[in-house]
């Protein structure tokens, strides 16, 4: 470890110079475990403290996780600065207060606030949608349906179509092409140019020279020759093309057939030079063929580039089409949003404009892990940083001095399948960079595991311009564990040749045997522990179960390794984003909702009534099927059989459900299989049910989308689920942190990036790469490079394939350099490989096994692990607090209902009891006066209290009336009536005289009650010499006579109780009455009021009642 006497970083003066040099753009280079983030919230919040409001600052990250820990370490750095004594609290309590509305986001994020900030300049609509996932993957279904359609039903795509399947192309193929388009379709657009219809082959000109091969056999001098067998298959293949030569669909498809080996294949050894000893040496034979088989190959060849660069194009105006529509509907993807934030500051109306605005509010950018982010970022960040340089090209532009602040690793490097450019990253530091700052000292790792990384990719990273910077060693500045390897090797000198499922096989029994062998020799990792004082302190504990990560590159070991975990006892929990649909839980699901949905499909049905959902074993089918059961939920039979009966019952509930199809979403449906069938329940009975939650929750979540998306019925997202079951673009689901889970973690080592572990296991190394699948890449020069499989690729793949090849590598290093660097305190290295049988024409293909096991060999920094599966330690249960006693659980219980039943608001209205609210009226014509029953009764009442809200109480009301009567739609005279009479009653002349408040609204507590309620009308008024209020409320009621008046007195009497104290309890004032005015007479016209008598015993009545409802 290298210290300095200070007991400071041995970077220090460039951690300085981050939090003090703040008028310089400066470019830093922070290795693995530096504290980058802890720098950059170090510049940001040294930025606030100098006086930038923080309104002016962005940060861009590159996840979201990452921005949310971002801006929660700025809010505690400023939490505490606000909290002290120093000049700068009260510009960091200003900042606290402006934090949330900061640019502390993601890339896209950012763009789509420059977009929200300048619509009009962007060319989108007032309402602008960001997609997510399944929005997006519904929007390019519906319109990759469309582009097939134009595939196959456009003649002028005819040939190119019909060729493209003879030569192996198929429409899965090109959906995946499409949806690689949708990610880069700027780059598809800036390339597009216009492409010929494919040629057919010239079968004559072909035909002519395998005549003229065939021919050569009467140079041989014997009846038996390799050579002349070989002749005769190419005479053979000659007639075949000259029987198919009128056809060109034919010729492609004999050009591709095995027949064509017999001119193809390499003659090198064909023949035997004694019999060809004449004018035509065997070897002039074998070259002429070897030219005949190169215009075959040319032939195949040519078409492949042809209808690859014809297919291309249509699939790429699909795609810029498709994208420009988008932006028409403002329904945005989240590539859009930078390509179209890119154009507003590039366009040549609006742009400068654009960049002067946001280069005044955003007066410094912060880009954090620089190395992995689009390009469209720097170019972005710069275009803003230099408002008024006018260039194609970032790498002119002169930002002003302190704009930009970049954080990178290059050795990180690992999203080239998103654009990340080590090219762009070299250029920007370059450009920008000056004299980089670095950060070297790292504080994650003990330095026994730095040494053997450091000496390790030393030897494995070479300086490649424009590829790869040289390696940057670390610094440690942690010491080792007390117990258990720093570095442990397993399989080092395993490489017997063998298959890959038994290499993968192999690998995970050892790494399983070590995760045993760890927890069982109680490896240590530096945990913070509190003492019995509750001070808190770092020591070295032994390992647990969620103190080991598993990482690996892909999906395919994960099966293996869980199947080993589980049979060595160790829990453990798979993050290795796997996808949801292919889940055994959801797959259940899928296939009850797919019996649901079709009764005609008897295998969905019997396969439904067997997963756990139904529980029906092969006995129950088979006594379902004696019984003269049918397969068909609409139409089972089996009518000896009781209800009861496990296929029965099963039948009756899908029959059931298929019922509620026509007007149930897909994910109400997914609801009530999910809640009645307890999927959630029966997921306890997995191994690992946090997990088969998880994924039932993410299905979930999926159907929701969908149907907020598209709408669609259960069959279409049935369709849509098998389709993307099949895609390789997939919804991935989201794995949340879970603390309290004691489990073994199983990630990729891309998911990996950012965290760190105490002990860190790197399984199937040994693993081969996989090679051969699409590929699309985007070359300096222009065009697009196309790989579908080793036999379709165009000439402008063929011509970068090396190149490509060596990134690939370049980057698997630095994956592996990064999963590396995630271990704290172990790290455990699965070695075990196969050794191929002829060496590798690239070093791509050298397995990440064998290329570690080399680089390793002779060093003497790690130790050889040669583990066994041992039984592991009983954990100690956590403290739990001891179970009450029945009767005593269940009295809570009951008070924890009784408590949850309470009503916590009560509305003064509903104080009133059912039978005291408006009577219909006797008879049709005063049903539409008052008519309560009717229509208009209850519309009357609403239109005469909202013009008793806004009338002039000293005028005659009917302006109001009659407004309020259109309104609603009801009599105008019959409103006008009745607000007249309202404003002729003695009461509310009197309000009219002194000073009142209609609609007044109060809500004060009662004991734990909430009362609350509109007031109709108060007004201040003096009784007996006493200041106080009194309150009236409007009655649309219907009444017959006094009696029937009575009796609604009684029943409103809590009502304006609950008035009346709420009034009293808000004001402090006396209320001296409450008034009902009715204005529902026999007569239509004229107003009654009644008071409440004995209005204090009235409020005391009304606070028992409440006290009986907490």
């Amino acid at each position: 470890m290298a210290e300095r006497p200070d007991g400071l970083p041995v970077d220090q003066p460039a951690r300085d110079r981050i939090a003090a040099d703040l008028g310089a753009t400066l470019f830093v280079e922070a290795g693995a475990g530096t504290g980058k983030t802890s720098a950059l919230v170090e510049r940001i919040v040294s930025l606030v403290v100098s006086g930038v409001p923080v309104e002016h600052l962005a940060a861009i990250t590159f996840t979201d996780r990452a921005a949310t820990e971002l801006r929660d370490r700025v809010r505690r750095r400023l939490e505490d600065l606000a909290g002290g004594d120093g000049p700068e609290a009260a510009v960091a309590a200003t900042a606290l207060v402006d934090l949330d509305g900061a640019a502390l986001c993601t890339l896209h994020a950012f763009a789509q606030r420059i977009l929200v900030e300048h619509p009009i300049e962007a060319g989108l609509p007032p309402a602008v949608e960001v997609m997510d996932e399944v929005a997006s993957l519904v929007d390019f279904d519906e319109r990759w349906a469309g582009v097939v359609d134009e595939l196959l039903g456009d003649p002028h795509h005819a040939f190119t179509v019909l060729v493209a399947f003879e030569l192996g192309i198929s429409l899965d193929q090109l959906r995946r092409l499409a949806h690689r388009f949708d990610d880069n379709w700027d780059l598809v657009d800036a390339r597009l140019g216009p492409t010929a219809e494919p040629t057919p082959v010239d079968a004559a000109l072909l035909l002519a020279e395998l005549r003229e091969v065939v021919d050569l056999r009467d140079h041989c001098t014997a009846d038996a020759d390799t050579m002349l067998d070989r002749l005769d298959n190419v005479e053979r293949f000659a007639d075949a093309l000259e029987a198919t030569a009128d056809d060109p669909l034919s010729v492609v498809r004999l050009l591709r057939d095995d027949a064509a080996k017999a001119v193809t294949n390499s003659p090198s050894r064909t023949g035997n030079k004694k019999h060809w000893a004449g004018a035509m040496p065997v070897d002039d034979v074998r070259e002429r063929l070897r030219e005949v088989g190169d215009h075959v190959r040319g032939e195949v060849q040519r078409l492949v580039d042809q209808v690859l660069d014809r297919l291309v194009e249509v699939l790429g105006r699909g795609t810029v089409a498709a994208a420009d529509r988008r932006r028409r509907l403002g329904q945005l993807g989240f590539h859009d949003l930078l390509v179209l934030a890119r154009r507003v500051l590039t366009d040549p109306t609006h742009g400068r404009t654009v960049r002067a605005a946001l280069a005044e509010h955003y007066r410094h950018l912060l880009l954090d892990e620089f190395q992995d982010t689009d390009p469209l970022q720097v170019e972005l960040a710069a275009l803003i940083a230099d408002p008024d340089t006018d260039t194609d090209d970032w790498r002119q532009l002169r930002p002003r001095p302190g704009a930009l602040f970049f954080v990178g690793d290059p050795k990180q490097s690992i999203y080239g399948f998103r654009r990340a450019d080590m090219a762009v990253y070299l250029d920007a530091r370059a450009s920008f960079g000056g004299d980089a700052v670095h950060l070297e000292q790292n504080f994650r790792t003990t330095g026994s595991i730095l040494d053997w990384v450091n000496a390790v990719f030393d030897r494995l990273v070479d300086h490649v311009p424009r590829a790869q910077p040289e390696y940057a060693p670390l610094v440690a500045a942690r010491p080792d564990g007390s117990v258990g390897p720093s570095v442990a090797l397993l399989g080092a000198d395993d490489a017997e040749k063998r298959g890959a499922d038994e290499v993968r096989a192999t690998s995970a029994a050892s790494v399983a045997a070590a995760v045993t062998t760890a927890l069982a020799e109680k490896w240590t990792v530096l945990k913070e522990v509190v003492g019995d004082d509750g001070r808190r302190a770092m020591a070295w504990m032994p390992c647990e179960p969620r103190d080991i990560a598993i990482l690996v590159r892909g999906r395919t070991p994960v099966h293996a390794l869980t199947d080993t975990l589980a049979a060595a006892g160790v829990p453990h929990r798979v993050e290795a984003g796997a996808d949801p649909l292919a889940a055994d839980e959801v797959r259940d699901l899928l296939t009850v909702l797919r019996a649901v949905d079709d009764p005609t499909d008897e295998l969905a049905l019997a396969d439904a009534l067997r997963t756990p959902l139904f529980g029906c074993g092969d006995d129950d089918l088979f006594e379902f099927a004696s019984a003269g059961g049918r397969w068909n939920h609409q139409d089972p039979g089996a009518g000896s059989l009781p209800p009861d009966h496990p296929v029965v019952a099963g039948m009756a509930w899908i029959a059931d459900l298929h019922t509620r199809r026509p007007w149930e979403s897909a994910a109400g449906l997914v609801e009530h299989l999910v809640r009645d069938r307890r999927a959630m329940e029966l997921a306890l009975c997995s191994p690992r049910p946090r997990d088969a939650w998880r994924r039932i929750r993410t299905f979930l979540d999926t159907a929701r989308a969908f149907g907020q998306t598209r709408g669609g019925d259960l069959r279409s997202f049935l369709a849509w689920c098998r389709l993307h079951s099949a895609d390789e673009v997939k919804v991935e689901e989201v794995v949340p942190p879970e603390t309290d889970d004691n489990a073994v973690r199983i990630l990729t080592m891309h998911a990996a990036k950012g965290l760190e572990f105490p002990i860190c296991v790197l399984a199937d190394l040994g693993g081969q790469r996989k090679g051969g699948g699409l590929q699309v890449h985007f070359p300096d020069e222009g065009g697009i490079a196309v790989h579908l499989t080793k036999d379709l690729a165009n000439s402008r793949h063929r011509r970068h394939a090396d190149r490509l090849l060596e990134a690939e590598h370049l980057e698997r290093l630095r994956i592996l350099y990064v999963a590396a660097t995630r271990a704290r305190d172990h790290l455990v290295l699965a070695l075990h490989r196969s050794t191929p049988k002829d060496k590798p024409d690239h070093r791509v293909k050298v397995s990440n096994a064998e290329i570690l096991a080399s680089a390793s060999r002779d060093l003497d920094l790690h130790e050889e692990l040669e583990p066994h599966v041992l039984p592991l330690p009983v954990l100690t249960p956590p403290d739990t607090t001891p179970l009450p006693d029945q009767p005593a659980w269940q009295a809570e219980l009951d008070e924890a209902h009784r408590h949850g039943a309470r009503r916590a608001t009560v509305a003064a209205t509903s104080l009133v009891p059912d039978h005291a609210g408006p009577d219909p009226a006797p008879d049709a014509a005063a049903r539409r006066w008052h008519g309560e029953a009717g229509r208009h009764g209850p519309a009357i009442g609403r239109a005469v209290h909202r013009a008793l809200e806004v009338v002039d109480l000293a005028g005659d009301g009917r302006a109001p009336a009659r407004e309020a009567a259109v309104s609603e739609d009801v009599d105008a005279e019959a409103v006008a009536a009745r607000v007249a009479a309202a404003l002729a009653a003695p009461s509310v002349r009197a309000a009219a005289a002194a000073p009142h408040w209609r609609e007044l609204y109060v809500a004060v507590p009662v004991g734990d009650v909430l009362v609350e309620g509109y007031i109709d009308l108060a007004w201040r008024s003096v009784v007996d010499g006493v200041d106080g209020v009194t309150i009236l409320d409007y009655k649309t009621d219907a009444f017959a006579g006094d009696a029937d008046l009575d009796a609604k007195v009684a029943g409103y009497r809590h009502q304006g109780a609950a008035y009346a104290l709420a009034l009293r309890q808000a004001t402090g004032l006396p209320v001296h009455d409450v008034v009902f005015c009715f204005l529902g007479g026999p007569d239509g016209t004229g107003a009654v009021e009644r008071t409440i008598t004995d209005l204090a015993a009235a409020q005391a009545e009304v606070e028992e009642l409440l006290a009986a409802q907490e």
